[in-house]
């Protein structure tokens, strides 16, 4: 793993397993009311700034910029085009294949950037950070998982994973989200109920998403794998 991977990586464990822990623990003895939701924003908050330093610091060349603009366009887009089909959104397979040709981490900042400045569309909200988060798991998930290209090359094996992955992490993240806000009591039957009403919803968006990595994905990745070669773009990843 390339140096500043890592340190990317000691990084978000820090600021997941110590900085989020005790974020948790004062906004519950601070805030009684709508705790339960401080805390979880806060949480996103502090796994998603990693990220976001890590561009923030690194040496970006100009065609590194103009390329995940362009991803990000197209994620928004994709997402704007479909917004009159409920959870059919292809936002999801184009942050996969970004994550697949240039790396895990670029997938988090496509997939959780791509959320928000879409949602300047749709309006932004409570379930904003949680969309960001879900989106940029998927892109971060499947850039570790497809690291190797043997598996990356395999039409059906990215689909079916990438499927998934959208499916219950990016479902799970927002379902959490309408969990904190809609629950008044945080019991395993009012949890259950708001999760499985979700279910249909991140079914649909997981089988869309696999059937349009089918198509995409090794056409765009070969593309993709040739600029990153010519240009040398993305080389700590």
């Amino acid at each position: 793993m390339p140096e500043k991977s890592r340190k990317l990586t000691v990084v978000s464990v820090i600021s997941l397993l110590i900085l989020a822990p005790i974020t948790v623990m004062l906004s519950l003895s601070l805030f009684e009311k709508g705790s339960y939701y401080i805390s979880a924003v806060a949480v996103i908050v502090l796994s998603i700034v990693p990220f976001y330093l890590f561009f923030e610091h690194r040496k970006i060349k100009t065609s590194e910029i103009v390329v995940v603009a362009i991803m990000i366009a197209l994620a928004v887009a994709s997402r704007a085009v479909m917004a009159y089909i409920p959870q059919v959104k292809p936002t999801c397979a184009l942050v996969i294949v970004t994550a697949i040709a240039f790396g895990s981490n670029v997938g988090f900042f496509v997939g959780s950037t791509s959320m928000f400045v879409s949602n300047f569309f749709f309006g932004q909200g409570m379930f904003t950070p949680f969309q960001m988060l879900g989106m940029g798991l998927v892109g971060f998930i499947c850039g570790l998982i497809f690291h190797k290209k043997s598996y990356s090359n395999n039409k059906i094996l990215v689909s079916i994973v990438g499927g998934i992955i959208c499916c219950f992490v990016y479902g799970l993240a927002v379902d959490s989200c309408s969990f904190l806000m809609m629950s008044t009591d945080f019991t395993l039957k009012s949890a259950a109920k708001i999760y499985l009403s979700g279910a249909g919803f991140n079914l649909i968006h997981g089988i869309t998403t696999a059937m349009l990595l089918f198509f995409i994905n090794k056409p765009m990745t070969d593309k993709f794998n040739r600029l990153r070669i010519k240009y040398g773009i993305f080389s700590l990843e």
